[in-house]
């Protein structure tokens, strides 16, 4: 019985990376972001972490930033957040913050998000 137990949970994490936001578009990156997003310790509010979602503001190849809302249209917004995959930091960069702070997260999305913008690249 526990065989089948583990055999099942390794089965859920191995599709794991795979499971993009139905936000994200066919054969974009941003599946990832979210997920990473998602799995830090933003102080979500409003809403479970799983119903938010990334509006892209900017993503200049250096730095990505992104509005944190939890509805179709945008108006739910909850925070912003800024991204550099280089260094894989994430701030939450928040209006109502003084400063911005880092945020932690769960290092396979940022593994993840890196692999795909790498297989991306004109080659």
């Amino acid at each position: 019985m526990d065989r089948v137990f583990i055999r099942s949970m390794l089965s859920a994490l191995l599709l794991l990376p795979f499971a993009l936001p139905a936000s994200a578009s066919e054969g974009s990156c941003y599946g990832y972001l979210t997920e990473l997003v998602r799995s830090s310790d933003f102080p979500f509010q409003y809403v479970g972490k799983d119903k938010v979602n990334l509006l892209i503001d900017e993503d200049d190849g250096e730095v990505v930033r992104a509005q944190l809302f939890f509805d179709t249209d945008g108006t739910g917004t909850i925070g912003w957040i800024k991204y550099t995959p280089a260094t894989r930091v994430l701030l939450n960069t928040s209006a109502e913050l003084d400063e911005p702070v880092a945020l932690s997260f769960d290092a396979r999305f940022a593994d993840g998000y890196a692999k795909c913008l790498t297989e991306k690249q004109p080659g």
